[in-house]
């Protein structure tokens, strides 16, 4: 579980406005907090491979890329290989993508199986729930006999939980159950359970999901997320420029950070002509705010009252992230009544995250200048982007 630090003070500025107060204390300090050799070195990227992405809680993938028995996704978190399968008891499991003869990679793209995983070196096969099914010729004879000691010889299993759709792995962690997997996550998650508490995330109906190659270093899209200053000059969905004063800082955890438009739906331009249905018993004073949080290191949440929008992604190299976006609504809205409502939602939200890529790939241009070892976060705006580099330098020791 994510121990955290207590919460700053907030203030109120001129435009009422709550802003976190700290960690930044000067508009020109002429330093920036991550040093730029961390946007786009090797060594650096393999450093948060292992003290970012292998030692807590992060999101892995979704819950619908194995929507039934047999269906195999395989993912890669942290630079290792990893299954997610559905097993023949509708259990979500995730394993080390390596047969424990040879460590050869099992499987390269998503599939539906016949019941069994099976490497293709020797021909070692597994069952959905990881144990070792048989190992023909192994005594150099007829036959697919199972070794002795074989229930040692299973897929490895890693820690995982299933939330919103979403499925979070802890490679640093090997829990004794899934029971106390599950106390672990919510422990870590349990700011935002409790903010959220009124939505019904087992009624989340997939809207349209889409993937997107960045030409980025993975704290770029997560800093650009946090960066509230940047949206009405990007994204004219958000109303005139006046609008980007309508926002709040919030800090729930070291881990969680964000920001929410209390009037965040009323304040934009209309995604449907007909109204979805609320995501659970939104009470009055949330129907109109959107929120915004990056849930650390690799997943980023919007929601407002009737949809929910995840972007999960893998860093794959030091300037390139796979984002893997998904929108969801309630169940109500998967019909044919909602299908317009359903498809202008989406456009408009895949719309706003396009707009955002040239504005990435400059910015990882420009980490190539050693001039970017100086740039200045500012306290007004940028507090909450400061806080995610202080984590990630702690983490990474930067």
């Amino acid at each position: 579980m994510t121990v955290d630090n207590p919460a700053p003070a907030t203030v109120v500025n001129g435009s009422g406005n709550r802003i976190i107060a700290g960690p930044l204390t000067s508009d020109s300090s002429q330093h920036s907090i991550i040093p730029t050799r961390a946007y786009t070195g090797t060594a650096e990227y393999a450093l948060e491979q292992e003290r970012v992405f292998s030692s807590g809680w992060v999101w892995a993938g979704f819950a619908h890329w194995v929507d039934e028995p047999g269906k195999v996704h395989p993912v890669s978190i942290g630079g290792k290989p990893l299954l997610i399968v559905r097993d023949e008891e509708q259990r979500i499991r995730v394993f080390h993508n390596s047969c424990r003869h040879r460590g050869m990679v099992m499987m390269e793209e998503p599939a539906k199986v016949r019941r069994r995983i099976q490497c293709a070196y020797h021909c070692w096969s597994y069952k959905l729930d990881g144990s070792l099914n048989a190992t023909p010729y192994l005594k150099r004879e007829r036959g697919r006999e199972v070794p002795q000691g074989a229930e040692h010889l299973g897929l490895l299993g890693v820690s995982s939980h299933v939330w919103a759709g979403m499925v979070f792995v802890n490679l640093g962690v090997e829990f004794n159950s899934t029971e106390a997997a599950a106390a672990d996550f919510e422990g870590m998650l349990s700011p935002i359970l409790q903010r959220w508490n009124h939505i019904d995330f087992s009624r989340l109906h997939l809207a349209q999901e889409r993937e997107f190659d960045i030409g980025a270093n993975w704290k770029l899209i997560v800093e650009n997320f946090l960066d509230f200053y940047h949206l009405p000059f990007i994204h004219p969905q958000v109303g005139p420029v006046s609008a980007s004063l309508d926002v709040d800082d919030v800090w729930l955890a070291d881990h969680i950070l964000g920001g929410t438009y209390p009037r965040g739906a009323a304040g934009k331009a209309a995604k449907t002509d007909d109204a979805l249905p609320f995501l659970g018993d939104v009470p009055p004073e949330r129907t109109e705010s959107q929120d915004i949080f990056c849930v650390f290191p690799n997943a980023l949440l919007f929601l407002e009252a009737d949809w929910f929008q995840v972007i999960g992604f893998d860093p794959t190299a030091p300037d390139r992230t796979m984002e893997h976006m998904a929108i969801f609504v309630d169940a109500e809205a998967g019909g044919e009544r909602y299908s317009a409502a359903r498809k202008s939602l989406t456009d408009i939200l895949f719309e706003v995250n396009e707009q955002d890529v040239p504005i990435l790939y400059r910015m990882q241009a420009g980490r190539h200048s050693p001039a970017s070892n100086f740039t200045n976060l500012v306290t007004h705006w940028d507090q909450i982007t400061a806080a995610f580099q202080q984590l990630v330098a702690q983490r990474a020791g930067y």
